[in-house]
């Protein structure tokens, strides 16, 4: 699947839009909250000098209030990292990243983030922000110049359909996900591209983070061999496993 395919999740804010059905993925960053404030506050801590950036990417950002979310938690986290006496305050300018696939709607970010302006007021943490549109299974950054990336619900996504089921070779017929008529050969060959994308990811984000960056990446699993049915995907939350994995 090439990046310039127009892959992507419903533009706009509408009612059919993504930002106005993501709730799902809004109870992830609710409950990773706590995570994500500590993780920041020990990059924070690891800063040496007094005047410091730090640089935080969100991968699979696409729009709408959850990718404000984020950024919000992030500042509010630097924040109290930040606040001491007079004497000893540090300043931390906070450069934001956010990545998707360029079919994403960067516009409705950047519009939105208007909000943003009196975040806090006078003592909120300087900070930046950047539309970076590229594929996360490509390298997005130099060596060594992230100390945060952040992923939440997005990582489930592979890079491409397996070559044997774009091809017909192997039909996963009714379905468009893995489900309880899936040909087993058909979960071997999703599972095995699984494998090939996150070491892929996990290989290019290693080098790209400093030493003693922190990522953070959310996924959605299952807590048994059951499979989704069409139209489950609320009713599913009861045994959908949410991975919070904190990679040091």
């Amino acid at each position: 699947m090439k990046e310039a395919s127009g892959v992507r999740m419903v533009t706009g804010n509408g009612e059919n839009s993504y930002a106005a059905n993501s709730r799902l993925q809004e109870k992830a960053i609710l409950e990773t909250r706590p995570v994500l404030r500590k993780a920041i506050q020990e990059v924070c801590t690891s800063l040496s000098a007094r005047r410091s950036t730090m640089v935080v990417a969100d991968l699979g950002c696409s729009s709408g209030p959850n990718t404000l979310s984020f950024i919000s938690d992030v500042i509010g986290a630097v924040h109290s990292c930040t606040r001491k006496s007079e004497e000893e305050r540090r300043v931390v300018e906070v450069q934001f990243f956010l990545n998707d696939l360029p079919g994403n709607d960067f516009n409705l970010v950047f519009r939105s983030l208007e909000q943003f302006e009196d975040l806090g007021g006078k003592d909120t943490p300087p900070f930046y922000v950047a539309g970076l549109p590229r594929s996360y299974y490509r390298k997005l950054f130099p060596s060594r110049s992230v100390h945060f990336f952040h992923s939440s619900y997005s990582l489930m996504w592979r890079s491409k359909v397996p070559e044997e089921l774009s091809s017909c070779t192997h039909l996963n017929e009714g379905n468009i996900y893995i489900g309880k008529t899936t040909p087993p050969m058909v979960i071997k060959l999703f599972q095995e591209q699984f494998k090939k994308d996150f070491e892929l990811f996990l290989t290019l984000r290693f080098k790209e983070l400093v030493s003693g960056g922190r990522m953070l990446l959310t996924f959605l699993g299952r807590k048994n061999e059951e499979m989704m049915t069409h139209g489950e995907l609320a009713p599913c939350m009861n045994w959908l496993l949410n991975l919070s994995c904190l990679w040091y």
